[in-house]
C-alpha cells in the first residue's frame, strides 16, 4: 500500500480510498501535504478535507457561472468524496454531521449537472427507510441487478463512485445501498447495523420485484469490506439470491475485532469509535461483546448460489486465512476464490491498492451468473 502518511496505516487507508474514488492525487497532495510531518490530528485532518472539498465547490460555482455544467458536476463529485473522507475520521458531533450532509448535498449537485445514471430509491423496512441509488442498465428489456453494500464506514456515494457503470456497461443494473449500521440510517437516523441481514436485503428485494424494469429472478448481492459478511449472511438466508461476491472475506468478525482491541492494532481503517456507534452501544466493552453474532462460522455451509469471494494476500486488516476458512466453508458448488498478490497488485485489503481489476472481474462474474455474458 501507498504510505502517503508514513506509519499511519489509517490515515493512508483513506487516502487510497478517496484515490479509489476517483480524487485527484495533485489536488489531495496540495491539501494533505502539510499534515504528512506532524502528529496526527483529526481536527487538522477535517479541516484540510474540507479545505478541498470547498476549493472543488468554489471552482465548480465559476464553471457554473460559465455554462459549463458537466465539469461543474464532475468537481462537484470530488468534493463529495472529499467532505465524505474527512468525515469518516472523525467522531460523532456536530462537525461530523455537517461534514456529512455537505457530501450528501455535492453529490446531488453532481448527479443533476453531469448528469449522472442514477435514481435515487428510498426502500421501507423494518430499520425505516433504506435510500440507494439505482444505476439502471440501458437495455429495453427488464434487466438484472446487483445490490450493493457497503461496510463498516463506506457509504452509497463512495460505492457509486467504485462502479460508475461497470455493470452498465455489461447490462446489469446495481443498487448502491446504505443499510443499517451505515450511511443515512447510521449518520442521520442512529439505526445500528445488525447480524441478520437477510431482513433488510428482503425489503431491498421486496421492493426491486415492483418494478418493470428489473428481472426479479436475476438479482445478485455484493458488499465490500463488512460487506463481505452482509452479501453472504443474505444469500444464505434469502433464497431469492442467485448470485453473491464478498469483496473482501469475513469469516468471524466478532474474533477479528477481539484481536484488534487486544493488541490496540495500528491497522484498523478509521478510529475506535467506529465499532460502538455502528454496533450501537454506549461502551466499546458493549461492543465487542455485541459484534460476536457477526460470524459466518456456523452459516456459510448452508450457502448454494454461486460465490465469488476476493481478498489481498496482503490485507492487513482481516487476515487472509480468514478468506480461506470461510471460502472452505462455504456449501456452494460454483466458487472461486482470487487472491491478489503482492507482485500482481491489489493485495491491499479490498484491493484499495490496484481496484480495477478486482472491478471488472467482478462485474463479468456476475455477467456471466446472471446471463448477460456467456457464461464461464
Amino acid at each position: 500500500m501507498y504510505y502517503y502518511f508514513a506509519d499511519n496505516y489509517t490515515w493512508s487507508s483513506a487516502f487510497n480510498l478517496a484515490l479509489m474514488s476517483g480524487g485527484s492525487l495533485g489536488e489531495m497532495n496540495r491539501w494533505l501535504a502539510p499534515l504528512r510531518d506532524g502528529e496526527p490530528d483529526p481536527e487538522v485532518w477535517a479541516k484540510a478535507w474540507t479545505g478541498m472539498a470547498e476549493q472543488q465547490e468554489a471552482q465548480a460555482a465559476e464553471d457554473l457561472a460559465n455554462g459549463l455544467r458537466r465539469s461543474a458536476g464532475a468537481r462537484y463529485l470530488r468534493a463529495s468524496v472529499y467532505h465524505h473522507s474527512g468525515e469518516r475520521q472523525i467522531a460523532p458531533g456536530p462537525e461530523k454531521s455537517a461534514s456529512y450532509q455537505a457530501s450528501l448535498d455535492a453529490f446531488a449537485k453532481a448527479a443533476e449537472l453531469m448528469p449522472l445514471n442514477v435514481e435515487r430509491i428510498e426502500v421501507p423496512s423494518p430499520d425505516g427507510i433504506l435510500p440507494g441509488y439505482l444505476i439502471p442498465a440501458k437495455t429495453e428489456q427488464p434487466a438484472p441487478v446487483v445490490i450493493f453494500y457497503g461496510g463498516f464506514d463506506v457509504t452509497k456515494e463512495l460505492l457509486y463512485c467504485f462502479v460508475e457503470e461497470e455493470f452498465v456497461k455489461r447490462g446489469i443494473t446495481c443498487l448502491v445501498m446504505d443499510s443499517p449500521g451505515v450511511g443515512e440510517p447510521l449518520r442521520l437516523r442512529n439505526v445500528a447495523s445488525r447480524p441478520d441481514y437477510e431482513v433488510p436485503t428482503g425489503a431491498v428485494i421486496d421492493y426491486l420485484e415492483t418494478r418493470a424494469d428489473v428481472d426479479a429472478d436475476r438479482i445478485g448481492v455484493m458488499g465490500i469490506s463488512l460487506g463481505g459478511y452482509y452479501a453472504p449472511r443474505s444469500a444464505i438466508y434469502e433464497p431469492r439470491i442467485k448470485a453473491c461476491v464478498a469483496w473482501g472475506g469475513i469469516w468471524d468478525w466478532g474474533a477479528t475485532w477481539e484481536k484488534r482491541w487486544g493488541t490496540r492494532s495500528k491497522t484498523v481503517s478509521v478510529p475506535w469509535f467506529q465499532l460502538p456507534w455502528v454496533m450501537g452501544t454506549d461502551t466499546m466493552e458493549a461492543g465487542l461483546e455485541r459484534v460476536k453474532q457477526w460470524t459466518l462460522v456456523d452459516h456459510l455451509p448452508k450457502m448454494t448460489q454461486p460465490f465469488l469471494m476476493l481478498h489481498g494476500e496482503n490485507d492487513r486488516q482481516v487476515a487472509v486465512e480468514d478468506a480461506r476458512k470461510a471460502f472452505a466453508a462455504a456449501g456452494s458448488k460454483d466458487k472461486t476464490l482470487r487472491i491478489f498478490t503482492v507482485a500482481e497488485g491489489g493485495a491491499e485489503h479490498c484491493q484499495t491498492d490496484e481496484p480495477d481489476p478486482a472491478r471488472q472481474l467482478i462485474a463479468d462474474w456476475f455477467g456471466q451468473r446472471l446471463g448477460t455474458l456467456p457464461p464461464a
